[in-house]
């Protein structure tokens, strides 16, 4: 054990961006959770990417105006959850760094509910709450190797800090993965809300929040919707009409609306009347991230 403690010191030593960087992308590729039991095998997701952020980035505390006083910074994140360890404390001069990862759904998830007009299909089903447990794991496994190395290290969506909250617009929850990539360098965001990277809106993310001091990925967009081509150009909205309940206008995306589809339009997914197997707290629908021009990429100009 030693060992390999040395080993991760040494590597966080050298490059500790890459060093986390290559340790994500190879616990994806490698690990056996990452892969539909009831579909052969096939990997749930592709090659990940991978952003870093300064956790004392103003950008985090422009999300309490943008989101709401709920949402938490890193450093509020990492200190709550320190200070439930008696004598454990973040000192107010150590570093705060934020790992993001984004995960997109493989071909053969994404192929199948491109067939789909209504709900969604049983593959993207399964990817989308076996899809959770992995990141899940793969968010401990960070944690782990951090605290291997002797540094502080946190995944916020494992912790109570981790929770919901219904604010005028709709629910949003006090540590927004998708905001946090953005903050990371990963996308940006679309018409329906999702949010779009180089490898598509077809895609899940999470994150880890440390005390060891990394290098901010940049930001290589002007405008929080430079990817979406509704926006940029003025032309697309093929997501307005993959929504199976109207959820998406010109005017945006309705979470209310939106959690009306999932929870009770298509419950009848969950009660087996499209077929057996269906898991998890509601369908899953996905629609709107399929059969789109973003669905695998940055869509170009029309």
């Amino acid at each position: 054990m030693t060992g390999t403690n040395e080993h991760l010191r040494d590597g966080l030593r050298a490059d500790p961006n890459k060093f986390l960087e290559q340790s994500i992308k190879g616990y994806v590729l490698d690990s056996p959770l990452n892969r539909l039991k009831a579909f052969d095998d096939a990997p749930i997701f592709d090659e990940p990417l991978v952003g870093f952020a300064d956790g004392d980035d103003p950008i985090f505390v422009q999300y309490k105006a943008i989101i709401g006083e709920i949402h938490l910074t890193p450093r509020e994140v990492l200190s709550k959850s320190l200070a439930e360890t008696p004598g454990v404390a973040l000192p107010d001069s150590s570093p705060v760094s934020v790992i993001s990862f984004v995960l997109p759904f493989s071909r053969t998830v994404r192929l199948s509910n491109r067939k789909e007009t209504k709900g969604p299909s049983l593959e993207w089903n399964h990817a989308r709450w076996h899809g959770q447990d992995f990141i899940f794991s793969l968010s401990r496994h960070v944690v782990s190797l951090l605290e291997s190395a002797g540094h502080h290290a946190v995944a916020p969506e494992l912790t109570k800090l981790f929770k919901w909250h219904d604010l005028p617009d709709g629910l949003a929850s006090a540590w927004s993965q998708r905001h946090i990539a953005y903050a990371a360098g990963l996308g940006t965001f679309g018409l329906s809300d999702g949010f779009i990277t180089p490898r598509g809106v077809a895609m899940r993310c999470g994150s880890v929040v440390t005390d060891l001091k990394l290098q901010p990925s940049p930001r290589r967009y002007a405008d929080h919707r430079a990817n979406c081509r509704f926006y940029a150009f003025g032309k697309c909205g093929r997501c307005m009409e993959r929504c199976p309940g109207g959820a998406i206008t010109e005017k945006g995306h309705d979470k209310r609306r939106c959690m009306e589809i999932l929870v009770i339009d298509q419950k009848p997914w969950l009660d087996g009347a499209h077929g057996g197997g269906y898991t998890g707290q509601y369908a899953g629908c996905g629609l709107c991230q399929t059969d789109v021009p973003c669905e695998e990429r940055i869509p170009p100009a029309p």
